[in-house]
């Protein structure tokens, strides 16, 4: 997609605007919107790119399924060569026949029927207990990584990483450096936060970034043209630098942020013509949810909330341009800015309530009940709202641990996309990734709406038979091409290095080694005989290259890379 080719309308979009609450707090139709100071009815026009929004429930019409799937356990197939089709028919069964949801749940219930969480989760930090952390608190690990966090113990590994400020990431910024991106091309936006986080070591710091963004939501396509692309950088770094900050200074920051100014409208906001988009949605889907607001407030939020400008890439308030009336918010009256209001939404009750579910689905499982997300909101309101100290709780939590949580939701584009170039350790230049996250719905700087994405919140919205294909297909790029384009130099990742730096003498060592950090070594022993057998099964086909193991012995290198393909093919490895 060339977005610097394409008309400026596209960039100037309206965010979808919600409608109008009555004085109870409930919308109102369409005949009773009247004006509000700014807001529009059209919707967001249409994208180029699918979007997945059905619900993996089943094959939808049209959809393409190879028909073998893995044999059931304990059943052989005698006298039959083991091939990579028949082994991806039971992934592409288990997800798109199934559902994500009941492949999550049949991966937890497999194993509390073998007995596996009284294994896999112990005091000491376990492979599975340090995956499921170094997944859902980043994107994945390397074997180093793993071993590295595994070696601290499970808080430690969470000290390690909520406190970033002691890990350098100089290297990263170095690597970032030497590709030249152009930062004002969105997708070259795209693929330096990819790589960030592909190459941090800071992964946490990455992921609460990619939250916030996903939560306090911005696009380069309204953000005011292609001459400002960069405010999008900007109030990236800002969601970065104050990922663990009170929830106050983050709600005062992104208030002021160039970015969020143009994207809801408050650049158009008088103080005799208040703009409401930005004080709608700032209750609606920052703060308080609905019902916990009416129209009225809506209305005096806009007003106190007038005053700011931009200018380029920086944010003036101009206390000259703020509407001095008396206003009337939230059960709170006064000549109120918006500092006031920034105080008062992160004081109100509902808050810490909605941030809690907002932090909870995200990162440990949905749905969560009142006395999951009760340890968040207390944490919350001790801390005088600092989200370092929620994080704290929340990833210390039993239910973070618990069998609920392992494997329980679908990785997102950006978590499969930047943990398989992570776990494989590639040092490319990524030109592919923001492609492949596009493609599976989800791209960078550019979120469907003012709501963010609907995966966030249910994550068997990320799946589909086109985002499904596009996955395996990005598995199969990075193995074969490192995750090059045409326009790159292919270099395929180099299996021979790994088997020698390994020490890998056979096909069951080669298994193990791959399952120990891409499905936390918890690969069944039917699954793991499969595996080996379609490593060891003669290729029929001619050229492609030999590994040799160090016991001396040499394998077909389309199996040795096409059992690696499986392993990333699996329904497991598309859970967090």
């Amino acid at each position: 997609m060339n977005v610097n080719n394409q008309d400026d309308d596209l960039y100037n979009q309206p965010t979808e605007p919600r409608r109008k609450l009555d004085v109870t707090g409930r919308p109102v139709g369409a005949s009773g919107m009247g004006n509000s100071g700014g807001m529009r009815a059209a919707p967001v026009a249409a994208r180029p790119g699918p979007t997945p929004q059905a619900t993996p429930t089943g094959p939808v019409s049209g959809q393409v399924i190879p028909p073998t799937p893995y044999p059931q356990q304990g059943q052989k197939q005698a006298g039959r060569p083991v091939s990579r089709r028949k082994l991806l028919g039971a992934a592409l069964l288990g997800m798109a026949g199934l559902g994500a949801v009941g492949v999550a749940g049949g991966v937890a219930l497999n194993l509390a029927e073998n007995g596996g969480f009284a294994s896999l989760f112990h005091s000491a930090a376990s492979n599975a207990q340090t995956g499921h952390l170094l997944r859902r608190a980043g994107f994945g690990a390397s074997p180093a990584e793993m071993q590295m966090y595994k070696s601290l113990g499970f808080e430690g590994a969470v000290d390690r990483l909520l406190n970033y400020q002691q890990v350098s990431d100089d290297a990263l910024e170095s690597r970032l450096k030497a590709l030249n991106l152009n930062l004002n091309r969105p997708t070259d936006q795209q693929r330096w936060w990819l790589l960030r986080m592909a190459w941090t070591q800071r992964p946490l710091l990455e992921k609460m970034t990619l939250f916030w963004h996903g939560v306090l939501t911005s696009s380069f396509r309204k953000v005011g043209g292609k001459n400002f692309f960069m405010r999008m950088i900007n109030q990236n770094q800002f969601l970065r630098a104050h990922a663990f900050d009170t929830f106050d200074n983050i709600l005062l920051g992104i208030t002021a942020d160039p970015a969020m100014l143009f994207y809801l409208d408050l650049t158009k906001s008088r103080k005799n013509h208040p703009n409401e988009n930005y004080a709608r949605e700032l209750m609606e889907l920052f703060t308080l949810g609905l019902g916990h607001y009416t129209q009225q407030d809506v209305s005096e939020g806009a007003a106190a909330l007038t005053g700011w400008h931009v200018d380029g890439l920086t944010s003036r308030y101009i206390p000259a341009d703020h509407n001095n009336l008396t206003k009337h918010y939230l059960g709170q009256t006064g000549n109120f800015d918006y500092r006031d209001v920034v105080r008062i939404l992160t004081n109100h009750p509902a808050t810490p309530w909605f941030l809690a579910r907002k932090l909870f689905t995200f990162f440990v499982y949905e749905n969560p009940s009142t006395d999951d997300l009760k340890p968040l909101v207390d944490s919350y309101v001790e801390s005088g709202h600092n989200m370092g100290a929620v994080m704290r709780t929340l990833l210390l939590s039993p239910q973070f641990s618990s069998q609920k949580a392992y494997r329980a939701r679908i990785k997102s584009p950006t978590e499969f996309v930047a943990g398989a170039y992570r776990a494989l350790e590639l040092q490319g230049s990524g030109l592919a990734l923001p492609t492949m996250t596009t493609l599976m719905g989800q791209a960078l700087f550019d979120p469907p709406n003012v709501a963010g994405w609907p995966g966030d919140k249910v994550s068997a919205l990320w799946l589909n038979s086109g985002t499904w294909m596009t996955r395996l297909n990005y598995i199969d790029l990075l193995l074969v091409r490192s995750g090059a384009t045409g326009k790159e130099q292919a270099q395929p990742l180099d299996l021979q290095s790994v088997v020698n730096a390994n020490r890998i003498d056979s096909p069951e060592k080669f298994v193990d080694y791959y399952a120990s950090f891409l499905l936390d070594g918890a690969l069944d022993s039917d699954r793991r005989s499969l595996l080996v057998d379609y490593f060891s099964t003669p290729d029929v086909s001619r050229g492609g290259g030999q590994v040799t193991l160090t016991s001396g012995k040499s394998y077909p290198l389309n199996r040795v890379r096409g059992t690696l393909y499986l392993m990333m093919a699996s329904p497991e490895y598309q859970l967090n």
